[in-house]
């Protein structure tokens, strides 16, 4: 297992499109296991390709489940907090996703989403609610998934980014400014321009 290291905006290999994965051998299981462990170790819920500089359409997701919280003012009520979210099928399994296509949406919604190349960076996103990916898997098998909730968000997310496309580019031109500045600043910062 190797941790790659995950590129952060502005780079460019961002804000381009992924090419299509055409061999399957064991270099490329290896990858997306290398992807899934950088994903899991960086806190993360998914991951494309690019974000670890390399430009093939491939995207990892993991999305674990935390048990709701019950109420501990009333010991003797069980019940869920409100807006907890029930245990899915997709909970806490990992997902490789290669050559991945939309290929039907439903419905609308709006979430809060960060990103690993966005470090500190959240904003409310509206997504389609519902989607259904083609895909093949790291040995070439082709599938297809119905994704919901915030499995449909990430997907969408995960391949926007192999389509050169990062989040900002949902957001109103004076937000995504505001948060280009922010994280120039926290460039500048983090490459140690301040002297002491």
């Amino acid at each position: 297992m190797t941790l790659l290291k995950i590129v952060k905006w502005p780079a460019k290999v961002l804000e381009t499109p992924a090419s299509k994965v055409t061999v399957f051998d064991e270099n490329l299981k290896i990858f997306t296991t290398d992807m899934h462990e950088t994903m899991a170790a960086s806190g993360g819920v998914g991951l494309a390709a690019n974000q670890v500089n390399d430009l093939r359409r491939i995207i990892t997701i993991c999305i674990p489940w935390f048990e709701p919280k019950v109420n501990d003012e009333d010991p003797a009520s069980d019940t869920e907090q409100e807006g907890s979210e029930k245990k899915e099928w997709w909970h806490d399994k990992r997902f490789t996703f290669v050559n991945p296509t939309i290929v039907k949406t439903e419905g609308r919604c709006r979430g809060q989403e960060g990103c690993l190349s966005f470090p500190g960076t959240y904003e409310m996103i509206e997504r389609f609610l519902t989607c259904d990916v083609k895909a093949q898997d790291e040995m070439g098998s082709p599938f297809e998934i119905h994704a919901t909730g915030l499995f449909a968000i990430c997907l969408q997310h995960e391949i926007d980014h192999i389509n050169g496309v990062v989040f900002l580019k949902h957001m109103s031109r004076l937000k995504a400014g505001l948060i280009k500045r922010k994280l120039a600043r926290q460039k500048e910062f983090d490459e140690g321009d301040l002297e002491l």
